[in-house]
């Protein structure tokens, strides 16, 4: 009879040791996915670039017309990127870049209070602000007049060098785009 007891006793702990093992095994897994899915999330350099589904037009601060001095958190950089399919623009994002995560989420909490019209939605991913076009912001454009725009920027920013004696607005390269139309 105590041999018995004693046996229950023994699978009741190893039953308890496995629960346990299972039970770590299973948050781990669990941790391992959430440091997947955050890395997975990161935005890399290589995403600025264009390609056949997208345009993309990056511009310093240095170049940007912003009045630095009004401005708590300035940006590193801004990439716009247009998508596309045809000569159609499907979207427009601003990926405004900081020099790191905490100064862009400091940005992102005032950014939320200003109210800024166009937006469709913004998001904060690590040291950038995501700003998604309301579809009003570039339902006029094409691609060929934005390829067109990035182009010019582009030779622009190439003679200049560091001596861009004029400053950049990138309202003003949307409006360009969207007189080119009419």
């Amino acid at each position: 009879m105590a041999n018995k007891a004693r046996k229950k006793k023994d699978n009741k702990n190893l039953i308890i040791c496995i629960c346990a093992a299972v039970a770590v095994a299973i948050i781990a897994i669990a941790i391992a996915v959430v440091f997947i899915v955050r890395n997975n999330n990161a935005i890399s350099d290589d995403f600025f670039k264009s390609d056949d589904t997208k345009y993309v037009l990056t511009v310093d601060t240095e170049t940007m017309d912003i009045d630095t001095e009004d401005q708590k958190y300035v940006p590193v950089k801004t990439h716009i990127v247009y998508t596309y399919s045809g000569d159609e623009i499907t979207g427009m994002k601003s990926y405004v870049e900081y020099a790191d995560a905490d100064t862009a989420k400091k940005a992102f909490e005032e950014m939320k209070t200003s109210g800024e019209e166009g937006i469709e939605q913004a998001e904060l991913n690590g040291k950038y602000i995501i700003v998604t076009a309301d579809k009003e912001e570039y339902e006029d454009m094409t691609a060929s007049d934005v390829k067109q725009q990035i182009e010019f920027m582009e030779m622009l920013k190439n003679m200049g060098g560091d001596n861009n004696s004029e400053n950049v607005d990138i309202e003003d390269i949307e409006a360009e785009t969207t007189e080119d139309e009419e």
